[in-house]
Formats: C-alpha cells, structure tokens, sequence
C-alpha cells in the first residue's frame, strides 16, 4: 500500500485536515508522514481507520487513486464488451493476448479465464475466426468454474454475462440461479447490484428466444415468472426507472409469446411511451422496432 500514502496526502489536503489532525488516535505523525510520502507501508487496518477519518470509503478512494477511472477489473469488463460491441477485432485480439500473458507470468486461472470470454467475442465478430468451438469446451470450462465458486462477486457475475447467450438453456437456468444465490450477501453493493440485475435481464430475454421461433411453443413459463420474481426481489429502486420500464416490457414480451397477444402489446406501448416521457426516445425506439417484429 506504499503507493497509496501519496493519495492520501492529495485528499487530506483537499479536505483541509492537518497531519496531527488525521494522525490523532490513528498512528504518530512521523509515520503518517512517511506513508504519504512512499517511505513506509501500512497495514490494512491502519488505512481503514485514516479513510474513516477522511470519511471516505475504499470504492471512493480507489476511483481517486486510479485517476478517476474505473479500476482494472472494471476497465478490463468494458474495454473488451467495447471491442465486441464495436466489432474492433485487433483490440480483442490484443486484450486475449495480455490475459494470456498474465496467466503465464502469475499461474492464476481467472486470467484463462478472461482470455475465453475474449474469444468467445472474437468467435462471434470476426469472420476469418480460426478458433475451436468455443461452445462445446471454452464455454465448458468457464461453466465449471462458475460451479465451483462458492460466493460470487463482481467478476464472477461479469463473466457470467458476457457468456450467457451463448450456452444450452439448461446450463443457463442452473448458472442463473446460481449467480443470484451466491451473489446475495453482496447485493447491497451498487456495483455488484448492477451486475445481478444484468444477468436477471440477460436471462429472461434468452428465454423468451429469439423473435424467429416466436410462433413455437414456450415452453419455459415457470423458468420466467421464477426470474422475474427475483428481479422484483432484488427491489429495483423506484429511482431506477428505465430498469422498472424494461421489466414492463419483458412482462408484455412474456404476454404476447404466450399468447396472450393484446394484452402484451398494451404492456409494450405503455413502455415505450414511458421512455418517451423520460426523453429515452432511443430506448423507446428499440423497444418500437422490437414489438413491430413480434406483433
């Protein structure tokens, strides 16, 4: 944490708060100041303490730390959902090989793993791809460790999402339920919050299928209504709005594939005009195009 002193100094004087004064009941000054400076290390309780004093949390002091940016673990999650969404090809390519070389350099398995979920995108937005079948053993070998994990954090549920779509309905209901069992004790966390949510709504939408087998029978009625009870149970707050309308429109999306066609149609219309509303005129575009297929 030596790194970290020159931060604190950079925040502890923004604040206007003298070295006794953050110092006091925490450590002695000449060691404060030798932190702050790079010339000493400090414990993880002693610098819980000092972001008490600052009133500040580690989140908050790790966004400051880093620049104002996002850390690695984030930055990571959307430089590479970025690539994919952008189709950029050379950029995956060069995220898989630094994944690939963290792996070698530190023995750790989640940067294979983050190479896999790299070329999963590579699979799906190069067309000169020359890669195994991602589904049958990559996708394999991420599920198996998703399995084994018994608590999941932030990275557990990023690398869940950006794989979903892609495996057996099945595997997708067993991991989903998953995610959200052993992501509970974090919940509280907006970050992870988000991420759970995301996964929930990645999930209802797989299964609902594409709008090319909307005239086949739905055969995944309990599976639907199960997640949805969850998403309602992770408790969307009311200041989230476009979260709440998009589960207005999975439920009107639920009506119409089950038959239910009027009834669903009402549901989609009373979305969109919502997003509308909130001036989310693109959202509501989306969810225009969408229902102008299935209708």
């Amino acid at each position: 944490m030596v790194e970290y002193g020159i931060t604190i100094r950079i925040i502890r004087k923004q604040k206007g708060i003298t070295l006794k004064e953050l110092a006091d009941g925490v450590c002695s000054v000449s060691f404060l100041s030798k932190f702050e400076r790079g010339d000493s290390d400090i414990t993880l309780g002693l610098m819980t303490k000092i972001l008490e004093k600052l009133m500040m949390n580690f989140d908050e002091f790790l966004y400051i730390h880093h620049d104002f940016q996002p850390d690695k673990l984030e930055q990571f999650f959307k430089s590479a959902g970025s690539a994919y969404l952008n189709r950029d090809v050379k950029h995956l390519k060069q995220l898989k090989s630094e994944q690939l070389k963290k792996g070698q350099q530190y023995g750790v398995e989640t940067y294979h793993y983050n190479a896999l979920l790299i070329e999963v995108y590579e699979s799906l937005v190069d067309a000169e791809y020359q890669g195994e079948d991602v589904q049958e053993t990559d996708i394999r070998l991420l599920a198996d460790y998703l399995f084994r994990v018994e608590v999941w954090g932030y990275y557990e549920l990023m690398l869940y999402n950006g794989t979903l779509l892609l495996l057996e309905a099945d595997m997708v209901i067993m991991l989903s339920r998953t995610a959200y069992e052993k992501s509970a004790r974090f919940r509280g966390y907006p970050k992870i919050h988000d991420a759970i949510t995301a996964v929930l709504f990645n999930t209802i939408i797989y299964l609902c299928g594409p709008v090319n087998r909307f005239h086949e029978a739905f055969t995944y009625q309990n599976e639907f209504s199960e997640f949805i009870s969850y998403l309602e149970e992770v408790a969307i707050p009311e200041s989230n709005l476009v979260d709440r309308v998009h589960i207005l429109q999975l439920k009107g999306t639920y009506e119409i594939r089950t038959g239910n066609k009027e009834e669903g149609i009402v549901k989609m219309k009373k979305a969109i005009q919502l997003l509308r509303n909130l001036d989310s005129t693109k959202l509501a575009h989306n969810i225009e195009e969408y229902l102008l297929l299935i209708e």
